[in-house]
């Protein structure tokens, strides 16, 4: 009851700060009701499980962005390429489903892609300075501890598996989303207050321990590479820091670290041969082999989760499950499979778009402004991270994934746009100064 309670309170406090202040309120509720779910949690069930939170959470956004019309960003949202694929592909999705092998299946990503485009849009209005942006991670970053704290509570041993939520349940997807929030931290450790620190101090503990539990091999490569670019894109003057506080990252995952996890790591070191008795994701390239052939008896694709009840016309017996069929573990061939050519060309169309802000950011950073600067890596990060967990798992229903690509929109408007500061930028994290609402970030979304 005191979840529920609490979860109500930090709820309503949002919606009515959306309408009372800024629309950036709202879409922090919306954040917390994709997390915390509480239609999947024992307390959330009865009185809480009739109401639709997020899409209450959305129409308060709306109307808030209504009242407060906060200043629009330069480039309308329907210019942006990005959104132009996704709104191209919510209609590819309408006409697959008049073939799709299944119907169900493929009427429910069609609502999850909708939705997408409208959580974009609601992000991409509400975000229109990096104050508002800093808030935004935080609620993603505070949604991530708690499901930190959902593994330190119940996790009784082997792989956990169960986080609960839309799109984020299982260990491979729940541990992804984690992944993003430790990055997340990380950017909003180095943009904050002595206190903000200390508070996320506090809750990466609970973040990486809950990736541990999962023992999912994917977001440990996830967390590798999305680190990695985190260091490569902080401001050249933060980065002794940020090598530091790396290394003592470091330190504090193998401290929360077991033989368990890591003998399930170095079943890596095999890259998918037949070993016996080992996990090597050798069923995997099996599978992907025969995605390639239904790919090409399907060139337009055969709806969502098609894959599934097609593998058993493709795969032996013995690579199935005991369901009798296989799904996809690679969100680039469920793309190509299920959704045919316009699918992998979305795909491939976010991949490069991806590459392309990360290379016009790198040429950006020395004159951005300081707070956008330390926001981004957390985005860079993220968005490789992603993909890479991309390889291995598929996550058509990620939506952090579109968080992301939104706030990458943003942030690197922000950073391209030559600061208007004075001269003197700070020399140390602590030194700098958030700019106001209406200030420098304000202007250059």
């Amino acid at each position: 009851m005191l979840t529920a309670a609490t979860f109500v309170f930090f709820y309503l406090t949002g919606c009515l700060m959306a309408l009372a202040r800024h629309p950036i309120y709202g879409l922090m509720a919306y954040v917390l009701v994709y997390y915390v779910s509480p239609s999947d949690r024992w307390w959330g069930k009865g009185a809480l499980s009739g109401m639709r939170w997020a899409l209450i959470a959305a129409l308060i956004t709306f109307i808030a962005l209504v009242i407060h019309r906060p200043k629009p960003p330069a480039v309308a949202y329907l210019k942006q390429p990005l959104v132009l694929g996704m709104v191209m592909f919510v209609a590819w999705l309408g006409m697959q489903s008049f073939w799709a092998l299944e119907p169900v299946q493929h009427q429910s990503l069609l609502t999850y892609y909708s939705k997408f485009v409208i959580a974009m849009y609601l992000i991409y209005r509400c975000v229109d300075s990096t104050e508002n942006a800093k808030r935004f991670l935080w609620a993603h970053v505070l949604g991530c501890t708690y499901l930190g704290w959902v593994v330190y509570t119940t996790h009784t041993g082997g792989r956990f598996d169960d986080f609960g939520g839309a799109g984020i349940g299982d260990g491979n997807a729940g541990a992804l989303a984690i992944v993003t929030g430790v990055l997340s931290a990380g950017a909003l450790f180095l943009a904050g207050s002595n206190r903000a620190r200390l508070a996320l101090v506090v809750a990466a503990p609970l973040m990486v321990n809950a990736v541990v539990a999962t023992m999912s091999r994917s977001a440990f490569l996830a967390l590798v590479a999305g680190g990695l670019v985190f260091n490569f894109f902080a401001p050249r003057r933060f980065r002794r820091w940020v090598f530091a506080l790396s290394v003592l990252a470091l330190g504090g995952f193998l401290f929360l670290t077991n033989p368990d996890y890591w003998g399930r790591i170095e079943s890596l070191q095999y890259r998918g041969e037949q070993v016996e008795g080992v996990d090597t994701g050798y069923k995997r390239l099996i599978l992907a082999r025969a995605q390639l052939q239904m790919s090409r008896k399907y060139p337009l694709g055969c709806g969502s989760r098609c894959t599934d009840v097609l593998s058993p016309l493709y795969l032996p017996e013995k690579q199935l499950t005991a369901e009798g069929n296989r799904s996809s573990h690679n969100t680039f061939l469920t793309m190509l499979v299920e959704h045919g050519i316009p699918g992998a060309a979305l795909y491939l169309g976010m991949v490069m778009w991806v590459a392309a802000c990360l290379r016009t950011a790198s040429r950006s950073l020395a004159t951005a402004p300081p707070s956008a600067a330390l926001l981004f890596p957390a985005v860079a990060g993220s968005l490789v991270a992603i993909i890479v967990g991309d390889l291995f798992v598929q996550y058509p229903k990620l939506e952090v994934r579109f968080w992301f690509l939104t706030l990458g929109m943003l942030l690197l408007s922000m950073l391209t746009a030559r600061s208007s500061v004075p001269a003197s930028a700070p020399t140390s994290v602590g030194d700098i100064a958030e700019p106001a609402a209406d200030g420098v970030g304000a202007r250059q979304v």
